[in-house]
């Protein structure tokens, strides 16, 4: 995978506008596949994880057992006996422990290489006169759970500002970041102040883009949620 990313970026430099434009279209669909390809990861290292849990487990217990079989005197041969499921139990759990490693190495590799694709996608894209600053304009949001409404976002380079107005009689204002496709707003609400991060990236380009990501509460008052889901459409001349 990494050297067909490294063929297409040294065709994007021989190519002109049109080639650079599809090179990057290309390496927005190499990002959709390590994408994929991370979500799987992270499932086999949860999956890991559930597995060491139950061997430390099982090791926990068997070294409790053999504890106290010395100290009421069980024989040498159920010791042995003990001492050898001891030893499959910790071979266990060393080559889990090794295999964790190596699936952790991989899925890190993997978030480098997306991230690598990312910068080079946005330096094409400004290269070919991409959209210099793609959330300007106003956004349709859903927060979930149970609310929406309409911000309206400006972008200076990597500095992202703007206001909202939620379901709910919420308004106030955003404040934060957009690198690489990624998104970080701070909602600062005018009534509680520095009120929840959204964590999203860009999806999609132009009319049809949208942001999707997870929300997390700074403040956690009783009795309202405090994370989430979010996703933003832009907001379209016929709206």
């Amino acid at each position: 995978m990494g050297r067909v990313v490294l063929i297409l970026l040294a065709f994007a430099l021989m190519q002109p506008a049109l080639a650079v434009g599809q090179v990057a279209e290309s390496l927005r669909e190499q990002v959709k596949v390590r994408e994929s390809l991370l979500a799987k990861q992270l499932q086999d290292l949860g999956d890991m994880r559930e597995e060491l849990r139950e061997i430390w487990t099982r090791l926990e217990q068997q070294t409790g057992g053999m504890l106290r079989a010395q100290q009421e005197g069980e024989s040498v041969e159920s010791l042995q006996l003990r001492d050898v499921d001891l030893r499959k139990a910790e071979t266990e759990l060393l080559a889990g422990l090794f295999e964790a490693q190596q699936k952790r190495s991989s899925l890190l590799e993997n978030r480098t290489m997306i991230a690598s694709i990312e910068l080079e996608v946005q330096r094409l894209s400004a290269e070919i006169g991409g959209p210099e600053a793609p959330l300007n304009g106003a956004w349709r949001f859903a927060v979930e759970p149970g609310q929406e409404g309409v911000a309206f976002l400006q972008q200076q380079g990597t500095l992202v500002s703007g206001t909202y107005s939620l379901s709910g009689g919420f308004s106030g204002s955003f404040r934060g970041t957009f690198v690489a496709g990624k998104v970080r707003l701070e909602r600062i609400d005018s009534q509680f102040g520095f009120a929840a991060i959204y964590y999203g990236r860009l999806v999609g380009r132009g009319q049809n883009a949208r942001l999707q990501g997870n929300w997390e509460a700074t403040q956690l008052a009783s009795g309202l949620p405090s994370r989430g889901t979010w996703t933003a459409r832009r907001v379209v001349d016929e709206e």
